[in-house]
């Protein structure tokens, strides 16, 4: 779903709150990221795990919603405003 997108997440320092922009690719392909707060230089470590049942969830959602429309477009034209007499 985001393979050709440049998607960011925000996560925050439990240090100093600074927030670090990670990309989702890092989640996506390992089962932790590390990186180096900005602001205060300290090393973190997050858990993809949350973030992948996360994803997995839009990810449903997402088809969910896309086979919805699909059983939408095959019904036929929706009427108009200008289609009513009264």
């Amino acid at each position: 779903m985001f393979e050709d997108e440049s998607v960011n997440l925000d996560v925050a320092c439990p240090k100093c709150g600074h927030s670090n922009s990670i990309p989702v690719h890092q989640f996506e392909e390992n089962a932790e990221t590390h990186f180096v707060c900005v602001g205060c230089k300290v090393g973190v470590r997050v858990e993809a795990k949350e973030f992948r049942k996360r994803l997995d969830n839009v990810r449903e959602e997402l088809e969910e919603l896309e086979r919805e429309a699909a059983r939408e477009s095959k019904k036929g034209k929706r009427p108009r405003k200008d289609d009513f007499q009264i």
